[in-house]
């Protein structure tokens, strides 16, 4: 999808005009001495907004403005002096505006830059350890976003991108030549490159970036550390004034600030530096890699889901020769959904974790519950318990209690179960794999229970006990069972499969 009307040049006489209307929509030509020093201000610039002062000075009276425009001098500081003053006594008139919650029905939802991972307008971090391939992965998502395109099965609505490469900045040029031989076009007009040095930390830096930005714009930062030299990374007060440079850029541009960061020694503990950065994100991506296995996912989402998770890999391509006559090479991100699970995903789990998962999938293999289409629902916590308790080496059942609880509430924060009504579902990048395998397991043992009696697992406990003990009752998000599929079960009733104890 192309992109139209993205412009990083100079502004028109017409865009000049138009942006000087909106800053003096902000002021009231009420007062005299206000007029005619807007006049002054204006009149810096020549005739050039002559017109637009007249327009702005109407309610004060056009006659009378004209009179004004043609006796003042001009004065660039004029303006600031009004804009100060209008807003000294608007401040004290009322500072805030406070809303009823009805109110807030009519106000926008945050809109999303990359569907599910990407605000329009925010800060974002992209992290991962060193060679993961973080900054591949932020020339694939500033193409996709300068062209609108999908990427990774994500929506993406098209802005201006300006990546700001301050790590290996020649390689970003064989990058660029990479992606474009890998996808067979030239990469959007929308994205523009900066390889110049920049500071986040200072004020001037920013606001010259800003300059060059159109409103909207996503901002990319490759990568933070580059962009805040010097700066100690585990103290609040430098962190603090990295973030405030990211604030006020994000302000200017009215859209997306990106930094591409770096994991510590031990990437499991997650961003480096310290903790006030994480915070103050909108959104942020954690990059993976064990080998040639790479993956990324949604670590953080605002008023959304995380935990969405994509492999990748990245491709190899050649892009040139040297003196030597010896390949030049580059890579790009593309998906792959072949390769094998991200190895050390399990790694993360304490012991008492993976334990705690471990006796959910032997529980739902025999406990598990199939909706009307026979695919696994989930499993009701009452039969987890069982199947944790007889397997717990706790010496009591206070010690089992308190171990399971810890290990369903741990798995759930970890994105790696979900739970409903006490119903728990596999969650993460294979639940739908893993879920079909248990579903298959639970098929087989129901067939063979109406085949040979005493053949297989014996389901018909399962398929008759109501859920939770209530009657009639389906539970959220699980098709209710159709008479049809319940032919199969001589001693079911009408309700879901779901096995309780209550």
């Amino acid at each position: 999808m192309a992109l139209e009307n993205l412009n990083f040049g100079p502004p028109s006489p017409d865009d000049e005009q138009a942006t000087m209307r909106e800053i003096l929509s902000h002021l009231a030509p009420k007062k005299e001495d206000d007029v005619r020093m807007v006049a002054a201000a204006l009149k810096t610039h020549g005739p050039k907004f002559e017109e637009v002062f007249y327009e702005w000075a109407t309610p004060y009276g056009r006659y009378k403005a004209k009179g004004l425009w043609a006796k003042v001098k001009a004065d660039p500081d004029a303006m600031t002096e009004v804009i100060e003053r209008q807003v000294t006594a608007l401040g004290k008139k009322q500072r805030f505006t406070l809303l009823a919650a009805e109110a807030l029905e009519g106000r926008p939802l945050q809109q999303q830059r990359i569907k599910g991972v990407l605000p329009v307008e925010g800060i974002a971090a992209i992290y991962g350890p060193s060679g993961s391939g973080k900054s591949f992965l932020g020339v694939a998502l500033a193409a996709a976003i300068a062209e609108g395109s999908p990427i990774f099965g994500h929506a993406t609505k098209p802005a201006a991108v300006l990546y700001v490469g301050l790590e290996g900045e020649g390689g970003y040029r064989g990058r660029v030549i990479a992606w474009q031989r890998v996808n067979g076009r030239a990469m959007a007009d929308g994205v523009r490159f900066l390889l110049q040095p920049f500071r986040l930390t200072d004020p001037q830096d920013v606001a010259d970036l800003a300059a060059v930005c159109p409103p909207g714009c996503v901002v990319f930062i490759d990568t933070l550390n580059r962009a805040a030299p010097g700066m100690d990374e585990n103290s609040s007060k430098d962190m603090g004034a990295v973030i405030e440079g990211a604030k006020t850029l994000q302000r200017l541009i009215g859209g997306l600030v990106v930094l591409i960061a770096h994991t510590g020694k031990d990437s499991t503990k997650g961003l480096r530096g310290h903790s006030s950065l994480f915070a103050a994100l909108d959104a942020a991506i954690l990059v993976g890699r064990d080998g040639d296995v790479r993956s990324w996912k949604v670590d953080k989402a605002k008023d959304g889901k995380d935990g969405d998770e994509h492999r990748f890999r990245l491709t190899i391509v050649e892009i040139g020769m040297d003196e030597d006559g010896e390949a030049i090479t580059s890579c790009v991100v593309t998906p792959d959904s072949s390769l094998p699970t991200v190895p050390g995903s399990e790694r993360g789990l304490t012991a008492s974790q993976k334990f705690g998962l471990d006796t959910y999938n032997e529980a739902a293999r025999m406990y598990g519950g199939l909706d009307a289409q026979g695919n696994f629902a989930g499993l009701h916590v009452n039969k987890w318990r069982e199947v944790f308790y007889q397997k717990s080496t706790a010496d009591n059942e206070a010690s089992k209690r308190k171990a399971f609880n810890r290990a369903r509430g741990e798995l759930v924060e970890l994105n790696r179960l979900s739970v409903s009504d006490n119903i728990y579902r596999l969650d993460g990048l294979h639940a739908s794999i893993a879920e079909s395998c248990i579903a298959e397991v639970l098929k087989k043992a129901v067939a063979g229970h109406g085949t040979k009696a005493g053949q297989g697992r014996d389901m018909s406990r399962v398929a008759s006990l109501p859920f939770a003990g209530q009657t009639g009752h389906t539970p959220l998000g699980v098709s209710h069972v159709t008479p049809d599929a319940m032919a199969d079960f001589p001693a079911a009733s009408s309700l879901p499969m779901w096995a309780s104890n209550s």
